[in-house]
C-alpha cells in the first residue's frame, strides 16, 4: 500500500497568460520526507526565480520533487495531469478534473501545495487528507507522532528535519485558507487541453458517467409514465 501523498506545484512566469500546475503522486512519501522535499524544492525555485518562464526550468522544478537529498533517495511519482487524459478521461470529463486532481488521489499522509509567482516568491501550505492547512510542525505531529523522541529517528535526523522546517519558514510563506480555496479551484482545462493535443487523446469536456446516469433516470422516468 505504501505512504501515498501529493505534491502540488503552481508557477507563474511573465510569459505565459496562465500558470502551470505540476501535480505528483507518491506512493511512498511521508512525513521528515516530505519536509525534505519541500524544503529544497522551495530553495531550487528560489535559485531559479529569474528562469521560471523556460520549459526546462518548469520540468527540473518537477524532478526535483522527486528527489530526497538528505536521505540520497528517488521516489518515482506519478504525473496525475498525464495519468488523467491517458486514462481517466474516457469516463470523466473536463468539468470533474479538478476534483480529480486534488480529491480523489489515495492519500494517508496528506498533501504538499506550493505556488510561485513571476518573481519566485513562494507561497505553502501542507494538509491533511481532510485538505486541514498545517504548518510544518504541526504536519509533522500529525504524520508522526511523537517524532523528536521516535525509536525510528535517530538525533541527526531529528535536527535535519528541524533545520528543514526552519528554512521553510524563513523562505516561504504559509497559505490562507482562502488562497488554498484558489488554487484548488482554479480553471486549468486549457493546460489539460493541451497536454491532451500533445499525447494525441480527445477529451470530453462533460463526464460520461453523469450523461449515463441522465439518460437512465429519464428511461426510468418514462416507464414509470407508462405504468
Amino acid at each position: 500500500m505504501g505512504q501515498r501523498s501529493q505534491i502540488y506545484i503552481r508557477i507563474k512566469d511573465d510569459y505565459n497568460e496562465k500558470p502551470t500546475l505540476i501535480a505528483k503522486y507518491f506512493q511512498w512519501n511521508f512525513a521528515e520526507r516530505m519536509i525534505s522535499r519541500a524544503r529544497y524544492g522551495i530553495e531550487y525555485i528560489k535559485d531559479s526565480a529569474k528562469y521560471l518562464s523556460s520549459d526546462t526550468v518548469k520540468e527540473r522544478i518537477n524532478k526535483i520533487f522527486d528527489v530526497n537529498f538528505d536521505m540520497k533517495d528517488v521516489a518515482l511519482s506519478t504525473d496525475i495531469l498525464k495519468e488523467w487524459v491517458e486514462y481517466t478521461s474516457k469516463y470523466y470529463g473536463l468539468d470533474e478534473i479538478n476534483d480529480y486532481i486534488f480529491h480523489a488521489q489515495d492519500n494517508n499522509d496528506g498533501k504538499l501545495f506550493i505556488d510561485v509567482d513571476e518573481k519566485g516568491n513562494v507561497k505553502y501550505c501542507f494538509t491533511d487528507y481532510d485538505m486541514q492547512i498545517l504548518s510544518p510542525e504541526k504536519y509533522m505531529d500529525w504524520d508522526f507522532e511523537d517524532w523528536q523522541n521516535s525509536e525510528y529517528l535517530d538525533k541527526e535526523d531529528v535536527e535535519i528535519c528541524i533545520s528543514n522546517i526552519n528554512y521553510i519558514l524563513e523562505n516561504a510563506k504559509q497559505m490562507t485558507g482562502s488562497e488554498l480555496e484558489e488554487f484548488i479551484s482554479f480553471d486549468y482545462s486549457e493546460q489539460i487541453k493541451e497536454l491532451a493535443k500533445k499525447l494525441n487523446i480527445e477529451i470530453e469536456s462533460t463526464s460520461k458517467v453523469i450523461e449515463a446516469k441522465s439518460i437512465n433516470n429519464n428511461e426510468l422516468e418514462n416507464c414509470e409514465v407508462e405504468m
